[in-house]
Order: structure tokens, then C-alpha cells, then sequence
């Protein structure tokens, strides 16, 4: 039986009907991904990568740490901050939290310079974020299967761009 990608995308809670703070971790990936474990595995990928926008590629994306992003990090930033810096601090935070492991074992083993590729990365990502949020660019009339390309150039390009950022000598 085909599997209509496009059937399992449902659009993500906006802030304002976003779950309580009280909300448990396994709700939250539930309300996500969908309650039974093999809906789950699909929807991991299905529902990030079939999204229209790059917002809700991110919504979707790894829920359990976006879980603690959201409630810890944006939700927080929310309350002194416009939406787009709130973004985009929450990316830069999620970058520093990314690259933290690789510069703990870089300077475990004597190299002192850090390189921050991946905080680069996702400043690069939240860029594209608030930009094209503000832009409303929408990939809605793309077919489902060109999104997964849309998505996957988009992760390439910020991953290139911040290598040669922070490599380049």
C-alpha cells in the first residue's frame, strides 16, 4: 500500500496554543510524532521533511530536544525578546549545545582551538528561519517529495558555509 507523505503533516501548535509547561516529555513527543512507537519512527522524518516551511521543519524536528529548547530556552527568551531574536538566540544556543562535546574532546587532547562550526551552522539555520518566516515563503505548492530535497540543500548549504567560515585561514 502507498503511503500518502503529505496525509501525516499536520501543522505545528503556534506559540500561543502551544502545551502547558507542564506538559510531560512523553506527551509532548506524543502530541508531536503520534502515539504508537512505528508511527512514531516514521513520522520522525516524514513529518519534519514534508513540511512547507522551514518553521515547521524545525517544530518537527528531533522532539525530545526540542522539547527542552522550546520550554527552557525560547519560551524564556519570549518573554523580553521579538519572535525572530527569540529564534534566533534558541539556534545559537542549540548550536553552542551541539558543539560543546567536540571542543570537550578537542581539549582533552591538547588542541585549545575551538571551532564552532556547528554554532555557525545553526545561527545559519535560524537565519533562514526568521527570514523566511518574515518573508512567508512557503513551499506548500511543491510537491512532498521535492521538500525532502528543499530541506536536506538547505541543512548542506548552512553546514558548507559555516565550515568555510570557520576553517577558512
Amino acid at each position: 500500500m502507498k503511503r500518502n507523505l503529505s496525509s501525516t503533516y499536520q501543522t505545528p501548535l503556534r506559540c500561543k496554543d502551544a502545551p502547558a509547561l507542564s506538559i510531560t516529555l512523553s506527551k509532548y513527543v506524543s502530541h508531536r510524532l503520534g502515539r504508537a512507537p512505528q508511527s512514531q519512527a516514521i513520522n520522525f522524518l516524514t513529518k519534519p521533511f514534508c513540511a512547507p516551511t522551514f518553521t515547521q521543519f524545525w517544530w518537527y524536528w528531533n522532539p525530545v530536544f526540542g522539547y527542552y529548547l522550546y520550554f527552557q530556552c525560547y519560551r524564556p527568551l519570549r518573554k523580553f525578546l521579538p519572535r525572530s531574536m527569540s529564534v534566533l538566540v534558541t539556534f545559537i544556543f542549540c548550536g553552542i549545545i551541539h558543539d560543546l562535546p567536540f571542543n570537550l574532546v578537542a581539549a582533552l587532547h591538547g588542541n585549545s582551538r575551538s571551532s564552532f562550526t556547528l554554532t555557525t551552522m545553526f545561527m545559519l539555520l535560524g537565519l533562514i528561519v526568521v527570514l523566511t518566516e518574515a518573508a512567508r515563503v512557503s513551499f506548500s505548492s511543491v510537491p512532498v517529495k521535492l521538500r525532502w530535497i528543499i530541506h536536506l540543500v538547505n541543512i548542506f548549504l548552512c553546514w558548507r558555509l559555516a565550515l568555510y567560515l570557520t576553517t577558512a585561514a
